[in-house]
This record gives structure tokens, C-alpha cells and sequence, in this order.
């Protein structure tokens, strides 16, 4: 049985999927934060979206770059307060049509049943540092 947490964190990557920025702001805390790996259609180093107007601009600029963009949760791990989840990322440029189809790892951290943090990693071993794990 999931927990509270990391059901959360599925409503979190449901709602980015379906593009919908009023369910994200439900589930995130006021001044909650993202640092996405990857803005728009490409990397963007220590991209920072803080509170729900900025939550809502990030789904809005990914609506934006990708003809469609889905975030499916592969397996999520509760630990403590913050739940590591493995996430398959697959994404048409709207304007390319060249598919995408990237691995990544999240950390979000959670607060009074919200997400407070959430950071993408590009690779396995920088989520399990970031929540002070070496191994899976």
C-alpha cells in the first residue's frame, strides 16, 4: 500500500501530465520549489520555480516546447520526509517532432502533506546522494 506521501507525489506527475497547473498548486505548499533538470525544450542549469505562480509558469513553458510530455513514475521509495521516485520521461518537440525519452530521478520533500522541495537528478547516483543513500 502506498503511502500518503508518495501518493502525492503521483498526483504531483498526474497533474504535470495532463497540463494542469490548478491541481499542481493543490499539492504543492505556498512557497513550494522545483528544480527541474530539464525547462522547455532543453537543459537549463539551476532553474528555479518558487510558489504556485511559478509552478504554474513551468507547466505553462512546457505545454509550450513539447507537443506532449509525459512523466511516468517507475517505482517511488518513501524515506522519511522526502520520497526518491525514478521517473521515464518521453516528449515530442512541438516544433522539431524529434521524441525524446530521458531517465531521471526526483527528490521531493514533503511538508504538512505538500510537496516543499522537489529536485530532478540526470543520474541515479546524485538522487541517492541527495537523500544520503549509495545504493538503490
Amino acid at each position: 500500500m502506498s503511502s500518503e506521501k508518495v501518493e502525492v507525489v503521483r498526483r504531483i506527475l498526474a497533474a504535470f501530465n495532463a497540463g494542469d497547473a490548478d491541481a499542481m498548486r493543490t499539492l504543492w505548499t505556498a512557497d513550494g520549489e522545483w528544480r527541474p533538470a530539464f525547462t522547455g525544450g532543453g537543459l537549463v542549469e539551476d532553474a528555479v520555480y518558487r510558489g504556485h505562480e511559478a509552478l504554474s509558469d513551468y507547466v505553462a513553458i512546457q505545454g509550450e516546447a513539447w507537443e506532449r510530455v509525459v512523466a511516468d513514475p517507475v517505482t517511488l521509495r518513501e524515506l522519511g520526509d522526502r520520497v526518491l521516485v525514478r521517473v521515464d520521461l518521453d516528449a515530442i518537440g512541438r516544433a522539431s517532432g524529434i521524441p525524446l525519452h530521458q531517465v531521471t530521478w526526483a527528490v521531493f520533500e514533503m511538508r504538512g502533506g505538500r510537496a516543499a522541495v522537489g529536485r530532478v537528478y540526470t543520474t541515479e547516483q546524485e538522487a541517492l546522494e541527495a537523500v544520503g543513500l549509495t545504493e538503490p
